[in-house]
């Protein structure tokens, strides 16, 4: 839940990240009785699903709430060298698989798509990772046992078994440490 006390969810699917007509790979926000909320960027737009917040991810694999600005963010899979974080923005595209920071697996590692990373209309990353890392889950640490780590993430991977933990100041990243792997 944000700091609006709406639900953020976000899905994955098969198919055209960019087609706003399905749910796949978009993050959704809903009233937490499972209603669509009056002020979704989209709710009187008939191509694109009321429920859809932001769209154009490729697997978002974890969502966290900036403890300081109150920001819903989510970090996600790319390709080889395009895990991104992205900072949620309402009715933006985040670009997949239009523009990417990351290039197809295989032998040749071919450029994604045109091999472009930036186009008007497209959201940039806040951050990314070039060599990926494989982002699992991502958290704010709000503890009190670490206080120089207050209000920074910490990303969990599958790639190395590592933490890593990100300086934040408002809505930017400042540092990356790498405390396990």
């Amino acid at each position: 839940f944000g700091s609006d006390g709406k639900l953020w969810v976000t899905t994955w699917g098969r198919g055209d990240p960019q087609d706003t007509s399905s749910l796949g790979s978009k993050m959704l926000r809903l009233n937490s009785d499972g209603s669509i909320p009056i002020d979704n960027p989209f709710i009187r737009n008939d191509d694109v699903h009321d429920a859809i917040y932001a769209y154009g991810f490729r697997d978002p694999s974890g969502t966290a709430l900036n403890p300081t600005t109150g920001d819903v963010w989510t970090v996600e899979h790319g390709p080889q060298g395009g895990d991104e974080i992205n900072v949620m923005k309402p009715g933006a595209n985040y670009g997949w698989p239009i523009i990417t920071y990351g290039r197809n697996y295989g032998d040749d590692a071919l450029p994604v798509g045109d091999g472009i990373s930036v186009k008007e209309g497209m959201e940039q990353p806040l951050y990314f990772w070039n060599p990926n890392i494989a982002p699992s889950s991502m958290m704010f640490y709000t503890g009190d046992l670490f206080p120089s780590w207050k209000n920074n993430v910490l990303v969990t991977t599958l790639k190395g078994k590592q933490i890593t933990r990100l300086k934040v100041s408002g809505n930017n990243i400042v540092a990356e440490e790498r405390l396990i792997g």
